[in-house]
């Protein structure tokens, strides 16, 4: 965290995505709410909650997701055109001109949301992957 600090992240925790905002096809931001942790369940576990009246626009031109141990396509992913195969893992590969890019051309994934459960530091590989198919795709 202390590196991505020095880069200039701003971390947002407690909050979870609601919708991709976009305008004409092109990302503009991400609606959150804030959550907050539930009473202990049957089972003594508090889940996250949303917080009523919480919901906020972050301004985005690119949206990276990061989802966690098994595949979980979003609502979204057909209609922007992001396909899955058969275990709903999203379908982009590292060996092609942009690395893990998916069938829609402006959006890029890897590590667990397209192998399913896997080592963190294979996730993290993937990511630096699709970070530099990012920047060969907008020719940085």
């Amino acid at each position: 965290m202390a590196n991505a600090k020095e880069e200039g992240v701003q971390f947002l925790f407690n909050r979870q995505p609601v919708e991709v905002m976009d305008c004409f096809g092109e990302a503009i931001g991400v609606k959150v709410v804030e959550t907050q942790l539930s009473e202990p369940g049957p089972d003594g576990r508090r889940r996250p909650e949303p917080v009523a009246g919480s919901e906020v626009v972050i301004e985005a031109d690119a949206i990276i997701m990061a989802f966690g141990f098994q595949p979980s396509p979003a609502d979204w992913f057909s209609e922007a055109g992001v396909s899955c195969n058969d275990w709903d893992g999203v379908i982009a590969p590292e060996h092609q001109t942009f690395k893990f890019q998916t069938a829609n051309p402006k959006i890029f994934a890897g590590g667990d949301m397209v192998r399913g459960s896997d080592l963190v530091v294979t996730a993290i590989w993937e990511g630096r992957q699709a970070a530099e198919g990012i920047l060969d795709y907008l020719e940085v």
